[in-house]
């Protein structure tokens, strides 16, 4: 990761979404921009961008692809002494709540098939859904390999 990312928390930038989200913990909060690496901003771009076209406002709210959880946050993977994903500003979380970490494909909300065209817009720009990968932790998706 430091050899491609660079440092935790460092070469990041702002990009400006193509739908409002809501912060998933406060719905009255309303995120506009994202902060995320440099490597990976138009690729985040492009991916909201297409969700909104594929799926149109509407449907983004009724599916909760607009409940933010989080992409930069410079800390410690949960229970471990490595870095997350999220402290190079490389990783998303949506719709937390109903997506939780440990959650598999029979309870996750963005297991459904509805979601299909959302996941292959995410992994068609070069992401790995969790979820889909390891079958937990469907509301995270990386641009970083899994182990």
């Amino acid at each position: 990761m430091v050899s491609f990312y660079g440092k935790v928390g460092e070469n990041m930038t702002s990009i400006t979404l193509p739908y409002t989200m809501v912060l998933a913990w406060d719905t009255d909060t309303v995120i506009k921009k994202m902060t995320c690496h440099e490597k990976v901003a138009d690729a985040l771009s492009s991916i909201f961008k297409d969700v909104l076209d594929e799926y149109g406002l509407d449907k983004v709210r009724r599916l909760d692809l607009d409940k933010f959880g989080g992409c930069l946050n410079v800390r410690k993977m949960r229970g471990g002494s490595s870095w997350s994903i999220h402290s190079w500003g490389a990783a998303v979380d949506l719709s937390p709540d109903k997506n939780t970490l440990k959650m598999t494909k029979s309870q996750a909300q963005f297991a459904k098939p509805v979601y299909e065209p959302f996941w292959k817009i995410v992994e068609g720009k070069g992401a790995v859904s969790l979820g889909r990968a390891k079958n937990y932790d469907f509301m995270h998706f990386q641009f970083a390999r899994l182990k």
